[in-house]
């Protein structure tokens, strides 16, 4: 009887580098990601402050405005307003 789909063993070579294929890959997204963080710094980092009003968040790179969605129109989050 013969042997039906042999294959001859893969070089070696070829092996390892498919081996560390993915840990090089990891490696370098990881470099990616640190410089990406290392350049995204804030010079004025925020803080929370306690006011007659009760706690706030004063300070930092974004202002309130920023991630409010309800600060500006109040027609441009009411969906009936949109209606013709």
């Amino acid at each position: 009887m013969g042997t039906v789909g042999t294959m001859s063993p893969p070089d070696a070579r070829v092996t390892r580098l498919a081996r560390a294929l993915p840990l090089l890959l990891a490696a370098l997204l990881a470099l990616a990601a640190v410089g990406t963080v290392g350049s995204a710094g804030c010079d004025d980092p925020a803080r929370y402050v306690s006011t007659p009003d009760g706690i706030s968040l004063q300070g930092g790179c974004l202002k309130p405005a920023d991630i409010d969605p309800l600060v500006g129109d109040a027609s441009d989050h009411d969906p009936m307003s949109r209606r013709g």
